[in-house]
């Protein structure tokens, strides 16, 4: 027999066994003799800890205890070689008079891993976060596991018999058939596509199914699906696409999404010959918010801009942050220049009114650039250099407009880039030199000073006119460099002509927004006049009245520490600004200079004369003195003579000389007493 087999008899003596209770139970033969108690052969076992640890005697007497009753009994006994054995105990009874007992030893151990797997796949089964469907080899469903009813709301009788292409939505390109034929040959297939809910709601899966053949036939029986809900994941998935394309500030698309969005858009434009907008939009006076009062203002300020820009544009539209105060709008399928026109006008006037940020009201204004794809360019690249180019023309002629990209622009923005490349290099190269234009009482032409005007002698291309240099030394900042070596030089001019016998007198030298607005200016202009040694008192410096106003109170602060010093200051080209009355006479100034505009025409325009005398009653009411520039005749000279103006210059009686002729002429008219 297979299994073991032992009879003891009513005095729990062995009387009969065979060989495979000797195996199972791991007896060496001699312990195995006729007579032998059952305790005896019992404390074999026990001593090697099968019945458990602890006290051996225990266990044997436990044992031995349960024989003794004699009632039918089994349990599983597990030997260290790891079989397991069902233990079956019987009462005999022979002529109805009990003589003892048999037991049987029968290995389970199959068995029992059989019946272990199978709980363990059901709990698998019941238990698993993925959903699991069997189906039959038409996909008919023929069981779904708990996590299926729970991921789409059905019932195992809902579904039990439908196909499973009822829950699973293939793609359209795809039909059930030809799905099947493609699974039953391939034996797997995975993918993610959509599920539907029992409530009509669809969400994300992914799918693996594989094929289950019949053993015999070899034939595909049954199908078993594993589907596991991916919404979270495609959410987070859609959130880092979104960090990704978006600009954290403003939650506007970004560069990337910009080059995405052209990339559908243009093909798109040429298959059905639409024109496609392109809007380049920079934030004047931007840089000096943000530097002045902080990044959180600024960013505030961004901010607000981004959601005026959103409110003009239609849904179709494209708003875009590229960085900084950097903004596009791509604006599809417009019918004509003006469409793109009209969203420009929008956005400005959208941006005119006052902005709040962090408890600050804020002024600013867009400069625009316009190109049309395809008339400005071929490819999306070509399309937004062509409007980034627009935009800085819009800056040149002005700033909050908006202009149209030209083929002159770009030559215009080329000989930029060329003039720019060969300014970086002009203060080294000793290029750069100093002209000097006198100024003059109005009364009885007594020249009291001189303005020190930038010249840029280029080994190439001779004389480059300040107009064409000056903006684009603004626009880099090159303008720093360049006024420094202008204040040094000016200032040691000067010095140089009072020591070679010349009557003191003021120099006048230019300032720019850019050189006010560093932090460390005050300290170049000491400085300069500590270096070259000219007292402060002769040293003017004109600000245009612009840059002061671009931070009233920064700008007060400032004057206020060069106005300490002893230092000259005057607000030039007055009247062409925005000066604000309320500021003006908190400004510790002492000249205003009427601009050349006025002075030009105020002998034939009636509203220029207004202006002119306007700004000298003014001046004097203030306790200013004023300085006409651009006096060019007699006329001119004489009306702001008889209407008080205090000095002029121009070329009526000097126009600009170099540093020798310029020494020599006013030498020879004022010399040192």
């Amino acid at each position: 027999m297979p299994q073991g087999i032992s009879v003891f008899d009513e005095h729990l003596r062995l009387c009969v066994w065979n060989q495979g209770f000797l195996d199972i139970l791991g007896l060496p033969v001699e312990s195995a003799l006729e007579g032998t108690h059952f305790s005896a052969l019992i404390r074999i076992p026990a001593s090697r800890g099968e019945y458990g640890s602890g006290d051996v005697e225990g266990h044997v007497a436990k044992l031995t205890a349960q024989a003794e009753k004699f009632e039918a009994h089994s349990f599983e006994h597990r030997r260290p070689n790891g079989h397991t054995y069902l233990v079956q105990n019987e009462p005999l009874f022979i002529d109805g008079l009990l003589a003892g007992f048999t037991t049987s030893y029968t290995d389970i151990t199959e068995r029992r891993a059989s019946t272990e797997r199978e709980q363990l796949a059901q709990k698998v089964y019941s238990h698993t976060p993925a959903g699991i469907v069997f189906t039959d080899e038409a996909h008919r469903i023929l069981s779904i596991n708990p996590a299926t009813t729970e991921m789409t709301g059905y019932e195992p009788f809902e579904l039990l018999g439908q196909t499973v292409f009822g829950l699973i939505n293939l793609d359209e390109s795809q039909s059930p058939e030809a799905f099947q034929e493609d699974v039953a040959q391939r034996g797997s297939w995975h993918d993610e596509l959509e599920a539907t809910r029992k409530n009509g709601e669809s969400f994300p899966v992914g799918i693996r199914v594989n094929r289950v053949d019949d053993p015999k036939s070899g034939q595909p029986a049954h199908y078993v699906w594993i589907l596991a809900d991916i919404t979270e994941r495609k959410q987070s998935e859609e959130r880092m696409r979104h960090i990704a394309q978006h600009d954290a500030l403003t939650g506007l698309p970004n560069r990337m999404a910009l080059h995405m969005r052209l990339a559908q858009l243009l093909p798109e434009a040429r298959r059905h010959g639409w024109k496609i907008g392109m809007m380049f939009l920079d934030l004047d006076r931007f840089k000096i918010i943000n530097d002045t009062l902080g990044h959180q203002v600024g960013d505030e300020l961004l901010r607000e801009v981004a959601c005026r820009l959103s409110s003009v544009t239609r849904e179709t539209d494209f708003v875009a942050r590229l960085g900084g105060d950097e903004f596009v709008i791509i604006l599809p399928g417009i019918a004509s220049p003006a469409d793109a026109a009209l969203v420009a006008n929008k956005a400005i006037i959208a941006l005119s009114t006052a902005i709040e940020a962090n408890g600050h009201e804020l002024h600013t204004s867009p400069s625009i650039g316009i190109s049309l794809f395809p008339d400005d360019g071929p490819d999306a690249d070509t399309i937004l250099k062509n409007a980034d180019t627009a935009m800085y023309h819009a800056k040149a002629v002005g700033r909050n407009n908006f202009q149209f990209f030209a083929d002159e622009m770009n030559r215009i923005s080329s000989e930029r880039l060329n003039i720019e490349h060969k300014l970086r290099h002009a203060i080294a190269r000793n290029e750069l030199a100093l002209c000097f234009q006198p100024q003059f009482r109005t009364g009885d032409r007594a020249p009291i000073g001189v303005e020190a005007l930038l010249r840029w002698h280029h080994p190439s291309e001779g004389l480059i006119s300040p107009a064409r240099f000056i903006p684009v030394a603004e626009e880099t900042g090159i303008i720093v460099e360049i006024g420094e070596w202008v204040l040094a030089n000016a200032c040691l001019e000067m010095k140089r002509w009072i020591d070679a016998g010349l009557k003191p007198m003021r120099i006048a030298v230019n300032v720019s927004a850019r050189q006010l607005r560093r932090r460390d200016f005050a300290e170049t202009v000491a400085n300069a006049l500590t270096t070259s040694g000219l007292p402060a008192e002769l040293l003017e410096l004109e600000i245009t009245e612009s840059s002061v106003m671009e931070n009233p109170q920064e700008a007060i602060l400032i004057l206020e520490r060069l106005g300490r010093m002893g230092v000259t200051l005057a607000i030039d080209d007055f009247g062409t600004g925005y000066s604000s009355l309320g500021y003006l006479k908190l400004f510790p100034i002492d000249y205003l200079k009427i601009d050349r505009s006025f002075v030009a025409d105020i002998e034939i325009d009636l509203n220029d004369r207004a202006i002119a005398f306007g700004t000298i009653a003014l001046a004097h009411s203030l306790g200013l003195k004023v300085i006409a520039e651009g006096v060019e005749t007699e006329d001119q000279l004489e009306l702001l003579r008889t209407n008080g103006c205090d000095e002029v210059q121009g070329y009526l009686l000097s126009k600009p000389l170099y540093s020798a002729a310029a020494f020599s002429f006013l030498h020879a008219r004022c010399p040192a007493e």
